[in-house]
């Protein structure tokens, strides 16, 4: 276990100690961090990274660590969960804090009227981990939805516009800077009741499909033109197992594990994967997943 310790002036944090990986991550498998930290609101995040920082104490963000594959081990960072950060305020906008499921958000648009955001359906996302990476299904994504994001950008807490979060395919200025979400302004437009429960009823055929079981959701990102799962699939490797890691037979961008896969298994399998789709293709598959 990491020798990290906080001192007492953490003490009014919402802490969790002995944070396993296997029992919080979507994929079920990795090691343990010693110690996971809860802020429950904007001014809680920037006195939190001030703390951490004037401390020297390494850290992580993580929202609902479904896009993820955490290390096997011991974890040398303190996490910073932003699953409390999860209020959710409707004025003349909708403000969604960072923590807010996309199964939440979406119950609040329906019961108020507000349209816009039915992709994200089923997606195992926060509105956080959506605004990081830009998540989305079928052509659409959250940045086009965006108005503004707040953040703690160093240990200043700052509006961004959504010019300034550089949205493109599954990215954002995010994930060059680690900057910490509170939440986001998103653009909604009011619409019956029914109208959004059809849009969502449509998205949720949409993704019908897809495999279940503990995954990290797409490991890579579509090539331009071009889909992933089906470059995948074109080189002979749905079904491929590496341990208790396995290419799904559903859909070939989906690595399962089902038969307690080790991040290890995982990573060669992914590996294998990349070199198999080169050898077949000359095409460099990225990953879309995150390594922890």
């Amino acid at each position: 276990m990491s020798g990290i310790c906080l001192d007492e002036k953490y003490a009014n944090f919402t802490i969790e100690k002995n944070f396993e990986f296997t029992k919080k991550s979507t994929i079920g498998c990795g090691g343990v961090a010693p110690v996971a930290v809860y802020p429950e609101n904007a001014q809680e995040c920037v006195t939190l990274l001030r703390y951490l920082k004037a401390d020297g104490v390494p850290y992580q963000i993580v929202g609902n660590l479904s896009n993820v594959l955490p290390k096997s081990g011991a974890y040398d960072k303190v996490l910073i969960s932003t699953k409390r950060l999860c209020d959710v305020v409707f004025d003349k906008e909708i403000f969604v804090g960072a923590g807010v499921t996309s199964g939440a958000f979406l119950r609040f648009c329906k019961e108020n009227g507000l349209s816009g955001g039915e992709f994200l359906v089923g997606i195992p996302c926060t509105i956080g981990g959506a605004l990081y990476m830009n998540a989305g299904v079928a052509g659409r994504y959250i940045g086009e939805i965006v108005e503004s994001v707040t953040a703690v950008c160093g240990s200043e807490l700052k509006t961004l516009t959504r010019a300034e979060c550089a949205y493109a395919y599954k990215q954002s200025v995010f994930m060059q800077t680690g900057d910490l979400i509170i939440g986001a302004s998103l653009r909604l437009k009011r619409a019956p009741q029914a109208e959004i429960l059809e849009n969502i009823q449509a998205y949720t055929k949409r993704r019908a499909h897809l495999p279940k079981g503990k995954s990290m959701g797409c490991v890579f990102k579509n090539p331009k033109n071009l889909i992933a799962g089906e470059l995948i699939e074109g080189a002979g490797l749905k079904g491929l197992r590496v341990g208790g890691a396995q290419v799904s037979n559903e859909h070939a961008n989906f690595i399962i594990n089902d038969k307690g896969a080790t991040p290890e298994q995982i990573k060669t399998l992914i590996k294998i994967i990349k070199n198999a789709v080169f050898a077949q293709y000359n095409i460099r598959l990225e990953e879309e997943i995150r390594y922890l």
